[in-house]
């Protein structure tokens, strides 16, 4: 028994192996931590969020990544913060059926524009957290003031920026060229604009004709400047006679793609001379300001064009009528000087032809030949003007679906030169008629 006892004393004092000390320490330690449930953690920060916020309503600065509206008419978006291309922070934006018709009237006609992806928005809201989906904004009002501020900064700075590097006049002073049909135009197909440009350009009253290629593009929003950026680029490569670039109008945040830096860059750095009709009555964006030349309307655009290609074709008209003429008087004043010639020719003294025998006759070979030479080459300038005169005959201009308008028989250039209640006489291929002015529009009412 002894024996046995001395054993066990034994073993009781024998090393106990490593994986049993570590498993007692493990579970001492465990019973020291303090572990919090998912629950207790949200409580914890919805409770932290309350003591910094106190329930109060914030100003939040963000734009709309991702925008739906649920069936029960609630909206809900992903705002996101981001520089140079990088996500800064990402959080969920609710905005309650019953405030989001407070918001839509406050925001009137611009709300659809504004309750989009890519806009900026300055809004108040609360700072909301719910333990299955975290935190939120609730967006209470939308401050339209601020973000038209917001805008008008960074424009002032893209003005800044478009000075110092001299870029205004640089598509300005673009040659443009006196006939222009081949035109590019850049701008969204399906717009109001765009289809009042393109009405205006292509069923004109002048009949006129234009070769258009359109590059389409967004005008509006975050994606706007890159898509107009690469269009004005391929628009380039079809080296058209001038780029036109359209939107239909809208607010001072609808606009606000217009004074993007980088746009506005590649339109001052244009090849090619850049119209704008934006669509705007009371200021301008830069754009139109780098731009070659802007106009109120996409229509203002359009008649632009139709005008300088009606006043180019008249001005080749009266061209071909003048030259006409002026070949008729070449033509008499030839025949003149040759029937002086020979005239001439005929009356020499017989007693100078008697003294001056053999040095005539010699010289009346020359002369003879001479004669030929200069009449052959009269007769083939004759034929050529001739043949110039056909092509060039105001009938065949007039065939072609244009008037000489006259005033006492003069030709009319330009409507300063009509009065209201002017009589005029309109030449027509077959047939004239008299018209009587009831409105005469100057180059400043357009």
């Amino acid at each position: 028994m002894a024996r046995a006892s001395h054993d066990c004393g034994r073993l009781r004092d024998r090393p106990r192996p490593a994986s049993d000390v570590e498993a007692r320490r493990a579970l001492s330690e465990a019973s020291d931590k303090k572990i919090y449930t998912l629950s207790q953690l949200g409580e914890s920060l919805k409770r932290t969020l309350e003591q910094v916020t106190h329930g109060r309503d914030l100003w939040f600065k963000a734009e709309i990544a991702k925008l739906s509206t649920s069936p029960s008419g609630h909206v809900y978006l992903e705002l996101v913060e981001e520089h140079r291309g990088q996500r800064l922070a990402v959080m969920r934006g609710t905005l309650w059926k019953g405030q989001l018709a407070v918001v839509r009237e406050a925001l009137g006609e611009a709300a659809d524009q504004i309750l989009a992806r890519g806009t900026e928005i300055v809004f108040r809201g609360k700072v909301n957290y719910h333990p299955v989906y975290g935190v939120s904004l609730v967006i209470e009002e939308i401050d339209v003031s601020a973000m038209i501020g917001e805008a008008e900064r960074r424009k002032q700075a893209t003005i800044a920026t478009l000075k110092a590097q001299g870029a205004f006049e640089l598509n300005r002073n673009l040659p443009l060229p006196r006939l222009i049909q081949r035109v590019a135009l850049i701008g969204s197909p399906g717009t109001s604009g765009f289809r009042d440009f393109g009405m205006h350009l292509l069923r004109n009253e002048w009949g006129v004709g234009f070769d258009v290629e359109v590059f389409a593009a967004t005008v509006q929003g975050k994606d706007a400047p890159p898509t107009l950026i690469d269009a004005l680029s391929r628009a380039q490569a079809w080296q058209p006679d001038v780029v036109v670039m359209v939107r239909g109008g809208g607010s001072a945040l609808d606009l606000d793609a217009f004074n993007d830096l980088d746009l506005c860059l590649a339109i001052s750095n244009s090849t090619l001379p850049v119209f704008t009709g934006i669509g705007h009555e009371t200021d301008l964006c830069v754009a139109d300001l780098v731009a070659h030349k802007h106009f109120k309307t996409p229509t203002a655009v359009a008649d632009d064009l139709v005008d300088r290609l009606v006043t180019e074709r008249s001005r080749l008209a009266e061209w071909s009528l003048a030259m006409g003429q002026r070949t008729q008087h070449r033509l008499a004043w030839e025949r003149t000087r040759m029937a002086k010639d020979l005239q001439t020719l005929v009356l020499q003294p017989r007693q100078l032809l008697a003294a001056e025998g053999v040095r005539l006759a010699h010289a009346r070979e020359q002369l003879a030949v001479q004669a030929q030479q200069a009449l052959a080459q009269q007769l083939q300038h004759i034929k050529h003007l001739a043949t110039t005169v056909h092509t060039l005959q105001p009938e065949n201009t007039l065939a072609r679906g244009f008037a000489v308008a006259r005033k006492d028989g003069q030709a009319i250039r330009k409507a300063e030169a009509l009065a209201v209640n002017d009589t005029l006489s309109l030449q027509f291929h077959r047939g004239t008629a008299d018209v009587t002015v009831t409105r005469v529009n100057s180059p400043s009412d357009e």
